[in-house]
């Protein structure tokens, strides 16, 4: 094989190891919507707090988003690279936030059942 077989083999090798998407690499669409449920859950509560300065509500909030990323397992990078890639399909992120609103809903009646 001469040099340019070798630059093409190996041009093919790099494009197939970085342009592949491995499922491991994001988060699934279920998790997704549970994780951006609870996130829009904590960002609701922290907003109900009427703490009097921007500094303490974004302080609070980050302290509840780590918490959800600790209860997921999952770290803001992650959750960051992966709401990038379902962003890219208006029809999966519309999705994802079709269920986290069903989350949202289910939690608000199990919270006001009796």
């Amino acid at each position: 094989m001469g040099k340019l077989g070798i630059k093409i083999v190996f041009i093919s090798l790099t494009c197939f190891f970085s342009c592949k998407s491995s499922s491991e690499d994001f988060i699934d669409k279920k998790t997704m919507a549970i994780v951006f449920a609870d996130l829009k859950t904590a960002e609701a509560k922290v907003s109900r707090l009427n703490l009097t300065g921007v500094d303490s509500s974004r302080v609070a909030f980050k302290y509840l988003e780590k918490q959800i990323y600790k209860k997921h397992k999952i770290d803001s990078v992650l959750y960051l690279k992966s709401f990038d890639f379902y962003a890219k399909d208006k029809k999966q992120l519309l999705s994802i936030y079709v269920q986290a609103e069903k989350i949202i809903e289910n939690n608000k009646n199990k919270n006001t059942t009796y």
